[in-house]
């Protein structure tokens, strides 16, 4: 990054809140922000909650939530991306120790992709992890390479490498060029369950059969039911740690 762009949380920066939510992240139309998070989590943890600004302009944010979690791989949120914010609330109300940032999203504004930011976002979100304390940094990435191949198994497209060894998948050779290690897979980490009416205005599918349907920036298919007229999307994420310490990161996958 240049010495233009400057980062802040939003315990720094409150009056960037509106901006911080306005900025134009290009996510599917079918994934709409998460009430939980956005009506509480942000505002709750604003201090693990960053804006990039290149001079006054705000170009890129990177969201997170702490939770506890006893470092063992198969007792991570079992629902993924819904689940962790749903266990960050729980466990922040109950006073547990708060031992872990997830990260939630690494975005850049749309008009200013193509800058290669995203490694630089990331990297200042695990640096302010290690810097605020915590003992695990960890991401249920959403390996979006994987749109070209919604029908594939998770299991098989997270073994996906180039000619040069390095990882298909560009969030996941991001995360592996920073240090970050697979531990686990999640196979239910984020679900979106709607009409067939709103599936056709998010997607322009005629969804006028019963099955599965594979839309625009879906990285698994839809499946429709017509008797009942409504769609379930069930996305899978990568557990991705990274480690804030000298200690060995842990490796592996699981389910």
């Amino acid at each position: 990054m240049t010495h233009s762009i400057r980062t802040f949380t939003l315990a720094q920066r409150p009056d960037l809140l509106p901006a911080f939510l306005n900025l134009d992240i290009p996510w599917p139309a079918f994934i709409e922000p998460n009430r939980l998070l956005v009506e509480w989590g942000i505002h709750a943890h604003a201090e693990h909650q960053l804006i990039v600004l290149d001079g006054d302009t705000p170009i890129a944010r990177a969201s997170s939530l702490p939770l506890h979690w006893d470092g063992n791989p198969q007792t991570l949120p079992s629902r993924g991306w819904d689940g962790v914010i749903e266990q960050s609330a729980t466990d922040t109300y109950s006073e547990a120790t708060l031992n872990m940032l997830c990260a939630l999203e690494a975005g850049i504004d749309a008009r200013h992709t193509g800058r290669g930011l995203s490694q630089s976002v990331f990297t200042a979100l695990r640096d302010h992890a290690r810097e605020a304390g915590f003992e695990h940094f960890i991401a249920p990435v959403r390996p979006s390479g994987k749109t070209e191949f919604p029908e594939m198994p998770i299991e098989d497209y997270v073994e996906r490498r180039r000619d040069d060894g390095q990882r298909a998948d560009n969030w996941l050779r991001i995360h592996e060029r920073i240090g970050g290690r697979i531990i686990a897979l999640s196979h239910t980490s984020m679900t979106i369950s709607a009409p067939l009416d709103i599936w056709r205005t998010w997607t322009a599918e005629p969804f006028t059969t019963t099955g599965l349907t594979i839309v625009g920036g879906g990285i698994a298919p839809v499946y429709a039911n017509t008797d009942l007229d409504y769609a379930v999307y069930i996305e899978p994420n990568v557990w991705v740690r990274h480690r804030l310490t000298d200690a060995p990161a842990e490796e592996g996958q699981g389910s």
